[in-house]
């Protein structure tokens, strides 16, 4: 089985123990072979800058993860891809202690011996959870976006009731539901 090389992970270690007490800041360029590095998203052409702002303390440090620019994506209603805009920002609080406690609603823990923390997860992490779970195309947002997908929605739109009632009544209940019911009423 082959090593799995992670040297590219190198670039975002953060070797705190050297710098001195104050404001450090630090820029990465987000693109598709970073995010490759990682599993699978629901973007890609990724083109974002992650701007990183490290304020080291005497007993503690405290980032700043800023992360802006643009990922291509699939509207979730005519599966069109358009380019989406995404601006995020996360904190993280890291204390010293005596052991490793991972990171929980953005504070951690490292033993007081180590030098160095490597940032490249929670750049990852604050990316990806920058992009809504529902992403809709600005053209359909607008009205003004068509495809094949829009043409058949609008086909298959319903716009009012048969009978011409806005609002379902009772007595347009399925017959199969009042069957159920019936029997649910012998069962009690």
């Amino acid at each position: 089985m082959a090593k799995k090389d992670d040297r590219w992970l190198r670039e975002f270690d953060i070797p705190y123990l050297g710098m001195k007490a104050g404001v450090h800041h630090f820029e990465y360029i987000l693109d598709d072979a970073y995010f490759a590095k990682y599993a699978e998203q629901e973007f890609r052409n990724a083109r974002l800058l992650c701007k990183v702002q490290m304020e080291k303390k005497t007993s503690m440090l405290l980032f700043s993860f800023d992360v802006i620019g643009q990922v291509e994506v699939d509207c979730d209603i005519s599966t069109e891809s358009f380019d989406m805009d995404i601006q995020a920002n996360w904190s993280l609080i890291v204390k010293f202690g005596d052991q490793r406690i991972e990171e929980e609603d953005g504070v951690m823990t490292l033993p007081k011996e180590e030098h160095q923390l490597n940032i490249s997860q929670f750049i990852y992490e604050t990316a990806v959870l920058a992009v809504p779970l529902q992403k809709i195309h600005p053209g359909v947002a607008a009205g003004t976006l068509e495809n094949e997908v829009m043409r058949k929605l609008a086909e298959l739109k319903v716009d009012y009731l048969p009978d011409g009632e806005d609002q379902p009544s009772e007595s347009h209940n399925d017959p199969r539901w009042e069957k159920l019911k019936d029997y649910k009423n012998k069962l009690n």
